[in-house]
């Protein structure tokens, strides 16, 4: 009797085989690729934002590297020592000014206590909505909380949740100034890392590698200066006015402005109850002369963005807007800024793949 062996038994056990070791290899890569995760998520965020800093500040960092006979370390610490004092000399009040205001925010919530300061006479001798605006205003200060007073469980849920966000600002602070530090690293060895980013956008993207890290790099960079850039200034602008005008809140008014910029909800809107406020309980002359300055804040956003951007600003608004507001909601203040420009550089690449 022979011991031929059956050639599509052979098959279908050559095939388990290789089934049962590809899936081991895939398993063991999958778990690797796990453990990695789950010890860099701590840092993800603040990692990611490192390389963004320095990918917006490397072509200033050639410059100082110039400037400092290319010394790239030496470069690469001037710029990281001034990007600290920019961040941190401002941080400091806004972070003080902040907790105090989440405090007193954070005790009128819990107790009902939530309430509108009443008008001034004035505001009835206003023309055309004068009166009008004084009497609700008036009903609505003598009976907001009265009013509330069955909405209070989710108007504190609510304000727990806002709260804890702003509150979040200064651990975002933090973060950024960690971040600083580590670009300041990655600029040094930002074209050994240029290298290692091209070879692994041509594994996944092939001979249109090298395209797709241009785009990406574009992208950040205008995505960073063009709106990010562009609502810090105006916030700054801004925030530098409600300080002087000594509004009260001005931090928290400063953290919610800094979010409506980014996320392109027009600071002009801001300005409205802002406006009537000055003229509500602030003489006429400072009234007016302050609601022209916020007003033209409000609007300089409409100068700077083509300034900066030029006519390269092809990401939607609402890519934008999705991106900042989400990244803020899944990594608090950092992700304000994450998550615009992640979103817009995965729009871009999409975009380009789809196109080309």
């Amino acid at each position: 009797m022979s011991n031929t062996n059956d050639p599509v038994k052979d098959d279908k056990k050559r095939i388990v085989n290789i089934a049962i070791d590809l899936i081991l290899k895939l398993g063991g890569l999958f778990i690797i690729i796990f453990l990695c995760y789950k010890i860099v998520q701590p840092f993800v965020s603040i990692l990611l934002w490192s390389f963004i800093i320095a990918i917006i500040l490397f072509p200033l960092f050639e410059i100082v590297n110039g400037l400092f006979r290319d010394r790239k370390k030496l470069a690469a610490l001037a710029i990281t020592l001034i990007g600290l004092a920019v961040l941190v000399i401002p941080s400091i009040w806004l972070v003080n000014q902040l907790v105090d205001g989440v405090k007193y925010i954070a005790e009128m919530v819990p107790d009902g206590e939530l309430r509108i300061p009443p008008p001034t006479e004035s505001v009835a001798d206003w023309p055309l909505i004068g009166q009008w605006l004084y009497d609700n205003w008036l009903q609505a200060s003598d009976n907001l909380s009265e009013s509330l007073k069955g909405f209070m469980p989710q108007i504190s849920n609510f304000g727990e949740k806002l709260l804890g966000a702003l509150a979040n600002t200064g651990m975002g602070i933090l973060q950024f100034a960690i971040s600083i530090l580590l670009a300041g690293i990655f600029l040094v060895y930002f074209k050994t890392a240029s290298r290692s980013g091209l070879a692994v956008f041509q594994k996944f993207a092939g001979d249109r590698g090298e395209e797709f890290m241009n785009i990406s790099l574009h992208t950040i960079r205008n995505v960073a200066t063009g709106v990010l850039g562009v609502a810090i200034i105006q916030t700054t602008l801004m925030g530098l006015g409600l300080i002087i005008a000594d509004i009260p809140l001005a931090a928290v008014w400063i953290i919610i402005l800094l979010i409506m910029t980014i996320a392109q909800i027009p600071a002009i809107i801001f300005n409205i109850p802002l406006i009537i406020y000055l003229f509500a309980f602030r003489d006429p002359l400072p009234a007016s002369l302050w609601s022209v300055y916020f007003i033209a804040m409000g609007l300089i956003d409409n100068i700077l963005k083509p300034l900066i951007m030029g006519r390269d600003s092809d990401v939607p608004m609402l890519v934008i807007f999705f991106g900042a507001i989400g990244g803020f909601i899944a990594f608090g203040f950092m992700g304000l800024f994450l998550g615009a420009i992640i979103l817009s550089l995965a729009y871009k690449l999409y975009v380009t793949w789809i196109n080309g």
